[in-house]
């Protein structure tokens, strides 16, 4: 949930603004997160199934970042009046050693991210120098970005689409 600050800063500036969820557990081995008028479940750290009631929080977060990026490069294209024809994008990370988040004896390592990738896919009537503008303003701007760069290899890369 966003809070607005009402405390000032010693610079009298108000505090920023801090963005909440709660969260609880269910006894049918997942959890529900409520953000905001939001809910949303989450399943397991990570899971091998395919069929799983709900995404893991690992896929979660690849989501997130999927959707930040997509976003992010909507509106920095709406800014520059470019319309877009469409936009995608794919996402895959690699995890150190999972199988020490389900609790695996004498495996080691960690089971953080080690790295990301996405490529987001884009088909709009602009030039190569144009989309790639908005591109690194998306960057510029993305949260998640600035957030997860610092702790792993992010790789991202945009195409351009017919």
């Amino acid at each position: 949930m966003l809070r607005a600050g009402s405390e000032v800063r010693q610079s009298g500036a108000p505090e920023p603004p801090t963005w909440t969820a709660r969260l609880r557990w269910s006894h049918d081995r997942h959890a529900t997160a409520y953000a905001r008028n939001h809910s949303f479940p989450i399943g397991q750290p990570v899971s091998f199934h395919t069929t799983d009631a709900h995404p893991s929080a690992v896929e979660y977060l690849l989501g997130a970042l999927g959707g930040d990026l997509l976003s992010g490069f909507a509106r920095a294209a709406a800014r520059r009046a470019v319309p877009l024809d469409a936009l995608e994008a794919s996402i895959s990370g690699r995890l150190n050693n999972p199988l020490i988040a389900l609790g695996v004896i004498g495996e080691t390592g960690h089971p953080g991210f080690e790295e990301i990738a996405a490529t987001l896919y884009v088909s709009a009537d602009a030039d190569e120098p144009t989309l790639q503008g908005i591109w690194q303003a998306a960057l510029a701007a993305s949260p998640l970005v600035h957030t997860l760069q610092r702790c792993l290899a992010l790789h991202l890369e945009m195409k351009i689409v017919p």
